[in-house]
């Protein structure tokens, strides 16, 4: 509050001392065009509080041309654009106006009234018959890997739980994954093939290929470091993508597809309360 006080005597002295205000200049105006004012209540809470006195003054400033900019061209619309022009906006503002009431209604009904649970039978039966337009434009695969240097004391316990790889050995892997170079133990999740390999940048890509589509296990091992590597699964591209990895986006369909279903059946409700309470009626054409 004290910061927006010395911003209103900031102003109050640019405007009212600084320029030459006549008697009938209403109290607290900071602007004027035509026979519209702007006044300081009007922009003070826009006004950062940790802007300077100068920094406060080029704002304020710039907010009076902002808004006299958008008066002086609506001024200059309203005497050059014919009365044609004028009408047909008119109507466009109109309808803009009795759409944008009809939607904020409608999407306060539905969210008040419509049953957003989508189930993993609604998924699954919309998948298996739907599977066809769901095919992939990318490799992915599920799998994990470790970096480490190859002189690490604990090369062949780390190996054997990361092929073994049960809970137990997950838990030991991550307890100790400082002192890996680099790793992923995140084989559940489908990932980008490419993006998973960038990772691992020293392996050739006929390993990688080699490795993706047998489901192996692979180490690699030069003078300074050690590769553990193992693809749970992959999925090509042009296959049907996996319902694990587009279940996000079909589950996203159906709710748009229950919110399509919910508005038909709510306009056609209306029309028919309508029709009941003699509200609307319809008249033959001849």
């Amino acid at each position: 509050m004290k910061n927006k006080n010395v911003f209103f005597l900031i102003i109050f002295l640019i405007f009212f001392i600084n320029c030459d205000f006549f008697s009938s200049t209403p109290k607290l105006a900071i602007g004027k065009i035509y026979d519209k004012y702007l006044f300081f209540d009007d922009i003070k809470d826009d006004i950062p509080l940790n802007f300077s006195k100068e920094d406060s003054i080029i704002f304020v400033k710039n907010k009076v041309i902002k808004w006299a900019t958008k008066h002086i061209l609506n001024n200059k619309a309203l005497v050059n654009l014919s009365k044609k022009e004028q009408e047909n906006l008119l109507d466009l503002v109109d309808s803009y106006k009795s759409d944008l009431f009809s939607y904020s209604y409608q999407e306060k009904m539905v969210k008040a009234l419509m049953d957003t649970i989508v189930s993993d039978f609604e998924v699954e039966d919309y998948y298996i018959n739907n599977n066809s337009n769901f095919k992939l434009n990318q490799d992915l695969v599920k799998g994990r890997y470790i970096k480490i240097k190859s002189d690490n004391y604990n090369i062949k316990d780390i190996r054997k739980r990361f092929r073994r790889f049960n809970n137990e050995d997950l838990f030991f892997l991550d307890s100790i994954s400082l002192q890996f170079t680099s790793y992923s133990f995140n084989d559940s999740i489908w990932v980008n093939k490419d993006l998973f390999f960038s990772r691992l940048p020293d392996l050739k890509n006929y390993v990688k290929n080699n490795v993706v589509k047998k489901a192996l296990f692979y180490q690699l091992e030069d003078s300074l470091e050690l590769y553990l590597l193992k693809i749970n699964e992959s999925v090509f591209r042009n296959d049907v993508a996996p319902l694990d990895y587009i279940k996000p986006t079909l589950k996203q369909i159906l709710l748009n597809k229950k919110k399509l279903d919910f508005v038909s059946n709510f306009e056609k409700d209306l029309i028919e309360n309508a029709l009941q309470n003699n509200e609307l009626e319809f008249y033959e054409i001849n």
